[in-house]
């Protein structure tokens, strides 16, 4: 009941808080113009992060009274949130946004709220554990999950749509495992999200987004699916292998490392803007923006489900593993050859 409650709460909030802070959203400088990369007319406000963010902290903060809740998750959605808003309103710069997002992640990875131990039955029968390298892994990780949601956010609707299909995914794994607390995460996020694709995603009624989640939100999401992934993967019950949880995270993952690579084959800066991501090779083909939103969403949540399938009929994770870096390895070069020819 908690959970339904903290979803419809988590959609309510959002999706009323919404309209006063985009009113606001121009003198606090939070707008996004239109330029090259940003192919939007006017000025959009990004407020969606700040919107889904309070939600999130004040109903996971009243779900506290009467459950047992993650102080160290709160803590890390904050930072997450501070370091955002200041990147959406001063455009901060590569390096004091990765410290932030190092620093809400060691505190998950730190305090054991989000460690990641092993990585399940990788290559051999024998577990794959990490000792000494957790730590440092761990938080790779969850910065690499925060930045593939942030670089997934180019189009209207996309990051909320890709962090959607993913809560889905892991809204099934962590309620048949029984897991409350994720289950609990993932239905207040569920709802933030939700609310505020109601102003951000295209529709039928309207041609444009008229709100954009901003640095604040695509992080904020990028955090909390991480954080979810690493919990269901890593507790005495497991609800899912790890490699599950990266299949339920597929494309934005895939995205990001072959841009990153492709990048960096060319001689670029890895962390450089283009207009070479998926969704852009979609749309050069041919395909509408909310089409290719909805092409992308329902391939993910495909993945995402299809994964948890395997999980529990019990195919090897090896396979799984080796499955997914031929398909990354497949799309790396598809989409290399896709950009040099249109």
């Amino acid at each position: 009941m908690q959970d339904i409650l903290g979803f419809l709460l988590a959609l309510g909030v959002t999706a009323a808080a919404i309209p006063p802070l985009a009113r606001s959203a121009s003198g606090w400088g939070l707008v996004a113009e239109g330029d090259a990369r940003r192919r939007h007319e006017g000025a959009i406000p990004t407020v969606g992060g700040i919107a889904m963010g309070a939600a999130f902290l004040g109903i996971y903060g009243l779900a506290s009274l009467i459950t047992s809740v993650s102080a160290w998750l709160a803590a890390a959605v904050a930072i997450t949130l501070v370091g955002g808003v200041l990147d959406d309103r001063h455009e901060i710069g590569s390096l004091p946004k990765f410290a932030f997002q190092i620093g809400a992640a060691a505190l998950l990875a730190a305090t054991g709220d989000a460690l990641l131990t092993h990585l399940g039955l990788l290559m051999t029968p024998e577990l794959f554990t990490l000792g000494r390298w957790a730590l440092p892994l761990s938080i790779f990780a969850l910065v690499g999950v925060m930045n593939a949601v942030n670089m997934a956010d180019g189009l209207d609707g996309l990051a909320g749509a890709l962090s959607l299909a993913a809560c889905i995914s892991f809204g099934a794994a962590a309620s048949f495992a029984g897991q409350g607390h994720a289950f609990l995460v993932i239905s207040i996020t569920t709802g933030a999200l939700l609310g505020f694709l109601g102003f951000n995603a295209r529709l039928p009624w309207r041609a444009r987004a008229v709100v954009f989640m901003g640095d604040t939100g695509s992080l904020l999401l990028g955090l909390l699916l991480g954080w979810c992934a690493v919990r269901l993967a890593m507790s005495e019950r497991p609800a899912l292998a790890p490699i599950t949880a990266v299949w339920m995270l597929a494309l934005p993952i895939a995205d990001t490392v072959t841009l990153l690579v492709r990048r960096s084959l060319r001689g670029r800066n890895p962390f450089s803007a283009d207009r070479h991501h998926m969704h852009h090779i979609l749309i050069a083909l041919g395909l509408s923006p909310a089409r290719t939103t909805a092409l992308l969403f329902w391939l993910a949540l495909a993945l995402g489900i299809g994964a948890l399938a395997a999980d529990r009929l019990g195919v090897p994770q090896y396979a799984m593993f080796y499955l997914y870096l031929t398909c990354l390895v497949a799309w790396g070069i598809t989409a290399e050859i896709a950009c040099k020819k249109l």
